[in-house]
């Protein structure tokens, strides 16, 4: 009889004991958004994150900068490139094409990733100073690329729908937002970007927005509204302290050798290729976060390369800007030729390449074509015969001092303080060794000097295009270009200064797709 009583109590206590608590186990590997992002650890891993979109389709690894160099005609086709990025130079491309799918969900893919982040960090609770500094630094970070995001989409797209929170991505069904709330709010997240983030890091975060970005960002698109007082005010403060840019000694640093500089003030950090065990070469076709493995490199240099896959040339639009009249009238050609091509010597550029390679330096013009003029800014070939593979590891300039000193000159003459943009503009062209100018002319003369120096000291990164869109000149430069150099003029309708929405989003999106004209835009 004892015994049983003794079960009895023992079952009893095991029972009691055997709560629908006890026994629900959590599994530790199962977290979502609002249990798993509560350290510095996990937040600042979600930090990271927001940056990745940048070397996406239709982004920084491949499809950004042939979109650019092609529609702003720095880049012409060369004969082994294939597909719809046919359709670029010659303005042929649809709301179907690929290349521009990319780039837009990309961008909208940023803004997500980042309004994600600032939702977490309105859930975490910070203990220590250190973590509520790390919070505010983050979130100032996520705000610079939402709105660096946002940007692209509205100088692109026109109107947008603008997600400004975490909730506003699960309304699939979003209308347009017009240009002009766009813009304002990306005003907004710049001006509250720049009392968050710091003007350095260190070199375990080199690469991470700063303060200056967030001042250049925000001067541009005063820029771009044509709010020029106020883009002055922006752009003048990075030439004070706490800021330190300052021009390269060579266009070489950043665009060949690839040296850390006070030049760039933001930019897209590529790594070299790790090898097989670490990544795939080839992620730069779409396996980024996938089958890609680790790796940030893009395929820029080998797709440009003349002694790699070659897909473009640069334009005679814009060889043939290279040369031009100096202050005498006398023929001139810039000194930055040499650094942006290669060439036979007649176009001003580079005659050899291969100079630091160990076998010494190689005549370009006897390993390709006579007469066809290749990239070497963006290239690696003064001191690495070919790439064999996907390898690039140039950092992709977004924003550099250079082009900073050159929308404040535009800034300056647009306000009619012309004077003021002189030294500016012999500043950047001191640096390459062009000559000066003791003059800028009239207004309207001041502005053709200004808009040509864009062009020559900005060739190859994606500027151009932008530059003439917002220049209003698009389909006339683009037309007597293409007219001159193969008799065709394609940009037929004014529309076309937009790029399409994709069909992809209309097709998921029809309050959206019913605000679309022209089956366009």
């Amino acid at each position: 009889m004892k015994h049983k009583i003794l079960y009895s109590i023992i079952a009893v206590m095991f029972v009691a004991s055997c709560t629908k608590d006890t026994l629900t186990v959590k599994n530790e590997n199962s977290y979502d958004g609002s249990s798993f992002f509560t350290n510095t650890v996990t937040i600042t891993e979600a930090s990271t994150a927001m940056y990745t979109p940048l070397l996406f389709q239709g982004m920084y690894c491949r499809e950004f900068y042939f979109i650019f160099d092609l529609l702003g005609n720095d880049a012409d086709k060369n004969f082994p490139l294939q597909g719809s990025l046919l359709d670029f130079p010659l303005y042929t491309f649809t709301p179907n094409s690929g290349e521009l799918n990319y780039l837009f969900n990309s961008c909208y893919k940023m803004v997500f990733r980042a309004n994600f982040v600032l939702d977490a960090l309105g859930k975490w609770q910070t203990t220590t100073d250190a973590d509520a500094a790390l919070k505010t630094r983050i979130a100032g970070e996520a705000e610079f690329l939402k709105s660096l995001a946002n940007f692209w989409l509205v100088t692109c797209y026109g109107d947008v729908p603008l997600k400004k929170t975490l909730a506003d991505h699960y309304i699939l069904q979003s209308p347009r937002t017009p240009k002009a709330e766009v813009w304002a709010d990306i005003e907004t997240n710049l001006m509250d970007a720049i009392t968050k983030l710091p003007v350095s890091y260190a070199d375990a975060d080199y690469g991470r927005a700063t303060q200056g970005a967030a001042i250049a960002l925000l001067g541009k698109v005063y820029l771009f509204q044509q709010k020029y007082t106020d883009a002055i005010t922006q752009f003048e403060t990075l030439g004070k302290a706490p800021y330190d840019y300052a021009l390269a000694n060579s266009l070489d640093d950043m665009f060949v050798n690839d040296i850390k500089t006070k030049e760039t003030i933001f930019a897209v950090m590529h790594d070299v290729w790790q090898g097989w065990g670490v990544a795939n070469a080839y992620n730069v076709f779409g396996g980024q976060e996938t089958w890609g493995g680790k790796s940030t490199h893009d395929d820029r240099e080998m797709e440009y390369g003349f002694k790699d896959w070659w897909n473009t040339l640069v334009s005679d639009a814009l060889v043939n800007d290279f040369k031009y009249k100096d202050e005498s009238g006398k023929d001139y050609v810039d000194p930055r030729a040499a650094l942006t091509y290669y060439s036979n010597g007649k176009q001003g550029g580079d005659t050899t390449y291969c100079d630091q390679c160990p076998g010494g330096k190689i005549l370009y013009d006897t390993v390709v074509n006579k007469g066809q003029i290749s990239w070497r800014k963006y290239e690696e070939y003064e001191y690495r015969p070919s790439y064999g593979q996907p390898d690039g590891v140039i950092n992709s300039q977004v924003i550099r001092y250079g082009d900073v000193l050159l929308m404040l000159a535009e800034s300056y003459i647009e306000s009619n303080q012309v004077s003021s943009a002189l030294p500016l503009i012999n500043s950047v062209r001191n640096r390459s060794g062009a000559f000066q100018y003791t003059t800028l002319g009239s207004q309207d003369q001041a502005r053709t000097i200004l808009r040509h120096e864009r062009h020559i000291e900005l060739a190859g990164e994606q500027t151009r295009f932008f530059d003439l869109v917002r220049w209003g000149i698009l389909r006339q430069t683009i037309n007597a270009e293409k007219q001159a150099s193969n008799g065709v003029q394609p940009i037929q309708d004014d529309y076309h200064v937009l790029l399409p929405i994709p069909q992809s989003e209309r097709d998921a999106n029809p309050v959206l797709n019913a605000q679309v004209n022209n089956n366009w835009n």
